[in-house]
């Protein structure tokens, strides 16, 4: 018993040893051979096909998208990646809700006066319009309406839209935007934090029980009611998809500034006097409208439709660490096609990341040494449709996520600064992560690491923007590799002869020698505690 004691004791003292000194370097040269078969040539011939006429813009649900998830297959058959779906095939499949607006949505107000009551009906496209996304069926509302500020909370601005109301079964309506308020630690007006984000403030409607939202128009804007319907109207007869699901939806209903002054008009106020109200007071005013009823109808029309991520492993060659494994993923789908029948062929978005991702695979199984940890490569579909193929993923993995060491996402590598490349999320999981793509981006000439978008509550919010974000969500370090938007992000004029393909090349590179470097460090990355460093833009080595 002493001895199986004293070898106990020495196994916990080695473990303990192994995270005390973690470090992130690597001998890059037994990466030498897979890092120097990732060639801008190979790259550009992967990137020809996947932005051609004959994948017609890879739109999730559409045949395009199909021709481009039959080449990355055949691709990773090619390399040799192990196929981990059903019947030894690439292709992960799964369901889709497709749905669209119908014409029959309505919104009134109830008023009761006690002796009676009143109802007055709100026009589609002049008072108000729905948005589609997320909703999955027909819905028919009546509840009443409580005045919820800005919908915010926010605990270190120490800050509570729904302190003073409770709006379990009832419909919410709240500002655009955020406070501006004198308080320079709290919300300054300077810039938006992530709190402005209408996601956010939905989640944190639907956590305090509401049944719908109608955001209003923020007073203190320039732009008519009109002109954002008008912004917003092609995008609403659009499709929306998302993944089946039995939770409970909360329907979204942007009102204009006139039809919100006729809600709130029980509090004896309009919509303006209630925010300058809120703002030099600095605390919220929430507050039900007494008598007053919200009545809404949603008109949804829906079918189910197929859509699959493709996913190649290779196993590691670690009889300890085998069995971890480093996710590369990188989204294939785009927008399709107009209604004009003119291609968005998205070369840089994302059909940049998914040529990197190839190539990252086959320098993988190529290299003369083989990786301790094992690597997943995964090209995920309906990215462009709110993250579905990597959400489906992590909710039904291939391999088991408590295995999955870390993901690294590429999105949109091909264009902008030749020699850099945004950096986003490294540290925010895990510092280790973050130190291993540095070590990494020290050994390369001339690459800089950008950090100016690496920050949750950044305006742009690209950290909650691809596919790295479901992972991240479930506590996996993350790292997600981006270049930056353009002029031409989403629009038919994303096409090939503007990649830099030597930039693209530099990338691929960089991400490759940081999964190697991941794949074969003793210890997994390590997650962090307590508060998170900041960083500086730019780090250059």
């Amino acid at each position: 018993m002493v001895k199986l004691l004293t070898f106990l004791a020495m196994a916990v003292s080695l473990f303990g040893q192994a995270d005390i000194y973690f470090s992130p370097a690597f001998d890059t040269q037994e990466a030498r051979s897979g890092l120097e078969s990732i060639s801008r040539t190979d790259l550009e011939a992967h990137l020809r096909f996947l932005a051609s006429d004959i994948t017609e813009g890879r739109a999730t649900g559409e045949p395009g998208l199909d021709v481009a998830a039959e080449y990355i297959a055949s691709q990773f058959r090619r390399i040799g990646l192990t196929p981990l779906g059903s019947g030894e095939s690439y292709f992960q499949r799964y369901e889709l809700l497709k749905t669209k607006l119908g014409k029959g949505n309505e919104l009134s107000l109830l008023l009761d006066h006690g002796s009676g009551s009143t109802r007055e009906r709100f026009q589609y496209g002049e008072d108000f319009f729905v948005s589609p996304r997320g909703l999955t069926g027909r819905m028919e509302i009546q509840a009443p309406i409580l005045f919820a500020g800005y919908g915010i909370t926010a605990e270190e601005y120490h800050y509570n839209d729904y302190s003073r109301i409770t709006a379990e079964n009832s419909v919410v309506l709240i500002i655009d935007g955020e406070p501006e308020l004198n308080n320079p630690s709290r919300f300054n007006g300077k810039s938006d934090t992530r709190y402005a984000d209408l996601r956010e403030k939905l989640t944190t409607a639907k956590n305090n029980g509401a049944v719908a939202v109608l955001i209003a128009s923020n007073p203190k804007t320039d732009e008519l009611f009109s002109d954002k319907y008008k912004r917003w109207k092609s995008w609403l007869r659009r499709d929306s998809m998302s993944l089946p699901t039995s939770k409970t939806t909360v329907p979204v209903f942007t009102i204009s500034e006139t039809t919100a002054d006729k809600i709130v008009s029980s509090a004896g106020k309009s919509l303006r006097e209630l925010q300058i109200e809120l703002e030099s007071e600095g605390t919220s005013n929430s507050q039900a409208l007494t008598g007053s009823y919200i009545r809404l109808n949603v008109d949804i029309e829906k079918e189910t439709i197929v859509s699959q991520n493709v996913a190649g492993y290779f196993p590691g060659s670690d009889p300890f660490i085998g069995h971890e494994t480093v996710a590369v993923s990188a989204h294939y789908d785009h927008v399709g096609k107009n209604a004009d029948g003119e291609i968005y062929y998205g070369a840089d978005d994302n059909g940049t990341g998914t040529s990197a991702l190839i190539e990252i695979a086959e320098a993988s199984v190529s290299n003369k040494n083989p990786p301790r940890r094992g690597f997943l490569f995964l090209a995920v579909s309906g990215e462009e449709r709110g993250l579905l193929g990597s959400n489906y993923y992590v909710n039904k993995p291939l391999l088991p996520l408590t295995n999955t060491v870390a993901n690294l996402n590429i999105d949109m590598i091909g264009r902008n600064a030749p020699d850099s490349v945004y950096v986003i999320g490294s540290n925010m999981i895990s510092e280790d992560l973050h130190a291993i793509n540095e070590f990494t981006a020290s050994q390369m000439d001339e690459m800089f690491l950008n950090y100016r978008y690496n920050s949750k509550d950044d305006p742009q919010r690209f950290y909650y923007r691809s596919d790295h974000y479901n992972f991240a969500q479930l506590g996996i370090p993350i790292i997600f590799y981006f270049a930056g938007t353009h002029k031409d992000y989403h629009k038919p004029t994303d096409t090939v002869d503007k990649i830099n393909f030597a930039k693209l090349e530099k990338v691929s590179r960089l991400v490759f020698l940081t999964g190697w470097g991941v794949a074969n460090n003793d210890t997994r990355p390590r997650k962090n505690t307590g508060q998170l460093p900041k960083l500086p833009d730019q780090i250059k080595y």
